[in-house]
């Protein structure tokens, strides 16, 4: 059985526990001549940052099977690691700050390059309709316009609802690629002369036709 078959085989009854280790519930994974342990992580277990949904189970330990020796075994040795006199105390292979700091870390990339994909398909729509392209992004609302009017050089607005974080936002422009943050102003401006909405705040830059073939290419490859 492997990791990620561990909640739903615990659901349905199935799960074989690591009846040695008595001071919380961890389960064997099973998978050719690999074994681990798995535990549920609840309440204080996880930080205030982290989403329920999220790095809810732990694999605490993993080795070999060492099925020619008892002395080896590795749920035999798991149980002497964490067993002192009658005390049993698996607390060391919980997370330690470090896996936090990296879960928050791959976070953090994961989030960085979901925001660039859609910041990316949002211009190429509006680059192919000539309208308005909008999406829902982590609750916000993420708009982007293309447009060249009267013969004049495009340009190309972002817009956002609900993002009140400055530097947030300057993530969001930075997902443009080609447009250095210099180039950006905010809106009302002569460029566009777009007017904020209610909650809304918009920044404008020109949008050379490179620029243009370059997302068209990046929005191709996805």
């Amino acid at each position: 059985m492997s990791a990620q078959a561990v909640p739903e085989q615990r659901d349905a009854g199935g799960a074989e526990r690591v009846v040695a280790l008595t001071d919380r519930v961890w389960f064997k994974v099973k998978t050719s001549d690999h074994r681990a342990a798995v535990t549920e992580l609840r309440g204080t277990d996880l930080p205030d940052w982290v989403r329920p949904s999220r790095g809810a189970w732990w694999i605490g330990a993993a080795g070999r099977r060492q099925a020619d020796s008892a002395q080896r075994d590795f749920y035999a040795t798991l149980q002497r690691e964490c067993t002192t006199g009658k005390t049993v105390s698996s607390d060391h292979l919980l997370p330690a700050e470090w896996d936090w700091k990296r879960l928050a870390a791959e976070q953090a990339v994961a989030w960085r390059r979901e925001m660039k994909s859609m910041v990316i398909r949002l211009v190429a729509m509006s680059l192919k309709s000539g309208s308005l392209a909008v999406a829902e992004f982590r609750n916000h609302r993420i708009k982007a316009l293309v447009r060249a009017e009267n013969g004049h050089e495009a340009y190309l607005a972002i817009i956002a609802e609900g993002v009140p974080d400055p530097q947030m936002f300057a993530l969001l422009l930075d997902c443009v690629p080609g447009v250095a943050p210099g180039d950006w102003q905010p809106e009302p401006s002569p460029l566009a002369e777009m007017s904020p909405g209610s909650g809304e705040i918009i920044w404008s830059t020109l949008f050379p036709s490179e620029v243009a073939n370059e997302i068209l290419d990046l929005d191709g490859d996805d």
